[in-house]
């Protein structure tokens, strides 16, 4: 079964929060990157729903939600736990969703949703949200389906690439030239292992080290800087 890669963060105010303490970050592991099951509420309303991935999940993070969702809905514990396993995780409503953040599956499932839009007769039939629900069930919740890796932002489909996912990119070019350049010290810290990355990863430009003897000293009073 493919390892699942989308992690979610909660808004402020949810139920989670008496245990999000044992989550690092506050982020939970989702099984699906877009909200995939549906369920009904008190009023008969749908209410689409996330799944929290249970093979993710530490015996003390998953001991600490079947807690608290049956004191919740006032059911035995046991009860949470055995529908958990039958989902392959632990329910939880879209609304209290404030952001997400995966990898290579999380971004190659978005992109199968943004084709099913662009595809499919809108508004799309109940035929062919059925359809689209058990492809993607079969594939990569039951079935052993690889994404494409993702390498850099050109790996990317255009239509979910933002300005924050390239410059996270960018510093991870960054990061990654550092990591492989064996700097000491005095390297990260005098800028010397940064500006050798910028220039490995942009050689377009070219970027160097400005030392205090290199300052104009028409345009830079020394006085100033204790001012």
């Amino acid at each position: 079964m493919t390892k699942h890669d989308t992690w979610v963060k909660l808004k402020p105010g949810n139920p989670y929060e008496p245990i999000l303490d044992l989550f690092p970050d506050g982020v939970i592991p989702v099984r699906d990157p877009f909200p995939l099951e549906m369920s009904v509420d008190a009023k008969g309303k749908n209410v689409p729903l996330w799944i929290i991935d249970l093979e993710r999940l530490s015996s003390v993070q998953a001991n600490a939600l079947a807690q608290l969702i049956a004191r919740s809905r006032g059911a035995v514990v046991e009860e949470v736990v055995q529908e958990a396993e039958s989902k392959g995780g632990f329910a939880m409503s879209d609304g209290w969703v404030e952001s997400m953040n995966g990898d290579a599956e999380s971004f190659q499932r978005q992109k199968e949703l943004a084709d099913f839009f662009e595809t499919a007769p809108q508004p799309p039939s109940a035929r062919a949200w059925r359809e689209f629900y058990y492809s993607q069930h079969e594939r990569w919740i039951e079935g052993d389906e690889v994404p494409p890796p993702i390498n850099s932002i050109e790996d990317v489909d255009p239509r979910l690439r933002t300005p924050e996912l390239e410059r996270a990119f960018k510093m991870r070019k960054v990061e990654s030239a550092i990591a492989q350049g064996n700097y000491s010290v005095m390297d990260v810290l005098s800028g010397r292992a940064f500006t050798n990355a910028l220039n490995i990863i942009d050689p377009e430009n070219s970027y160097s080290l400005v030392g205090y003897d290199e300052f104009d000293e028409d345009k830079f009073d020394e006085d100033e800087i204790y001012e």
